[in-house]
């Protein structure tokens, strides 16, 4: 096989705006200077249409409303044009879907606005039309999942103390459908997937403590119809439910993958709790016309050379269950992806991380002036680790597993690091490091190409990287790439250059 490269597409620079830089060539790249890497800009990939940045401005229009952006870019990163909307002070973007044409925000007043208090806007990238529609969800009402289908849009809603609710929003109309998930009691969305056929499979858990919770797939249409509602069968305490995405096999039959752990501890950050119990393993339940005909679980210890990327200092961090269960188990902290499928199989990813904190000592002074030490933990971030990759037949069963080493990843925030795309029979894992783009190609179990670095090209070959953060990776079309996060840039040679802070795009292509 031949080796595998990134290539950064370069676009002609006129003269006069070479500002100084020895190249008649540069990087397909876009620099907008910032103040640091506070996670401002959104970018979504809209195929072949280009790529849209989306943001809040700092101007008001003439009702004191705050004005957010939308800048469509062409595939040469080049803009082609920018619309703004306008909305009260107190909204976010919660996300941003693309499909069909179309993109979708989701925009939410956490509070201060009672009516309303979600927006829409779709923008129809075939002809630039852009409508916005309003909503009145409960107040406190959490946006838990997203998920966007070839016709319509989904944001999945937990309202505090009470049923959760799906939001169906039709491309191009205007209008939006409620969706009660038919399960009574207090509920929480654990996923969505909407399948070819347009029908949407939720995955429920009831709240309260893990060992208590119950889980369900509810099958249902855009019109609010459930077509069925399926109880998964309790697992035993020492196997709990984590994560669970389900995936359509045929008419009939669906698989529903994720991970599971053997702690009943519920995992919390900063008072809000992010991953439910932690994680020892993978499972895959197969439900035949609403019947569970097969549940499987899979430890990590089974899995291809496990520890061989997770250090000494590593393991110390992450919690041991090796005294409770008298194994050499441990429970990981994941960040899992949604289940793909590919020629009949069925791929289901997970990034290991853990909290980083960094032991303070101070001196403090007793009532009589004595002076004595003080030592308290600082929180520095969630330290990536390394990714598991598993592969299901249609049966559920594992049939291969293989990962990737995570290295100088530490962010403030947690999302989803790597990504995984098709290369023939190859599968290539991605991911954006201190500057540089990793990569690794398997097949299956079998590693093609070890791990590998590029260098990310910025606008001058003088420019030094100094600090890399809140990047990532994503598909755009064919065989193109975005980049996009922020860099502290360092040039001695350019005076506008020594020591800036931008907001960056790149282009490139792997071939």
């Amino acid at each position: 096989m031949k080796s595998k490269v990134f290539l950064f597409i370069a676009v002609l620079i006129n003269l006069f705006q070479a500002d100084l830089l020895a190249q008649s060539q540069k990087p397909a790249r876009i620099e907008i200077p910032v103040k640091d890497d506070t996670e401002i800009y959104k970018v979504v990939p809209c195929d072949e249409y280009g790529l849209m940045l989306i943001f809040l401005s700092s101007d008001m229009d003439q009702n004191q409303q705050m004005l957010w952006v939308t800048a469509l870019f062409d595939k040469n990163l080049k803009e082609i044009w920018r619309k703004t909307f306008a909305l009260p002070k107190g909204f976010y973007l919660e996300e941003a879907l693309y499909n069909n044409g179309h993109l979708v925000c989701f925009m939410q007043s956490r509070k201060g606005v009672e009516e309303n208090n979600l927006r829409i806007v779709d923008t129809d990238l075939k002809n630039s039309k852009q409508t916005m529609v309003g909503h009145t969800i409960p107040e406190k009402s959490g946006m838990a999942y997203f998920a966007a289908g070839n016709n319509f849009a989904l944001a999945g809603i937990n309202v505090k103390n009470d049923e959760s609710l799906l939001l169906g929003y039709h491309f191009g109309s205007g209008k939006i459908t409620t969706i009660n998930p038919g399960v009574s009691g207090k509920v929480s969305i654990e996923s969505i997937t909407i399948d070819e056929s347009g029908t949407i499979l939720t995955v429920l858990r009831t709240l309260g403590s893990a060992r208590n919770r119950a889980y369900y797939l509810v099958k249902s249409t855009l019109t609010g119809s459930i077509l069925n509602t399926v109880q998964l069968s309790k697992f035993d305490n020492n196997n709990m439910i984590n994560t669970a995405f389900a995936k359509r096999v045929d008419a009939g039959t669906e698989l529903i993958i994720g991970s599971y752990g053997r702690s009943s501890q519920v995992r919390k950050y900063q008072g809000t709790e992010t991953i439910g119990v932690a994680s020892t393993g993978f499972f895959s339940i197969l439900l035949k016309d609403n019947q569970e005909v097969a549940t499987h679980f899979y430890d990590f210890n089974q899995f291809n050379e496990f520890y061989k990327h997770l250090r000494r200092v590593d393991l110390g961090s992450i919690r041991s269950n090796r005294d409770r269960i008298g194994s050499s188990n441990y429970d990981f902290d994941l960040l899992a992806h949604e289940v793909t499928e590919h020629n009949g199989e069925f791929r289901f990813i997970a990034e290991v991380y853990y909290p980083e904190y960094r032991t303070v000592t101070t001196m403090v002074y007793d009532y009589y002036g004595r002076p004595y030490p003080s030592t308290y933990s600082v929180f520095e971030g969630f330290r990536y680790l390394t990714t598991f990759i598993a592969g299901f037949d249609e049966t559920g069963k594992l049939r291969w597993n293989n990962d990737l080493e995570i290295r100088g990843v530490l962010s403030q925030t947690l999302s989803k690091r790597v990504m995984a795309w098709n290369d023939g029979d190859e599968i290539v894992l991605s991911y954006i490091s201190e500057g540089k783009i990793v990569s690794k190609v398997i097949n299956k179990s079998n590693t093609i190409d070890p791990l590998s670095t590029a260098d990310i090209a910025t606008l001058s070959p003088r420019d030094r990287i100094a600090r890399d953060s809140n990047s990532h990776i994503a598909p755009w079309y064919g065989d193109y790439f975005v980049i996009y996060g922020y860099h502290n840039i360092k040039n001695n040679y350019i005076d506008s250059r020594k020591n800036i802070y931008v907001f960056y795009i790149n282009k490139l292509a792997f071939y």
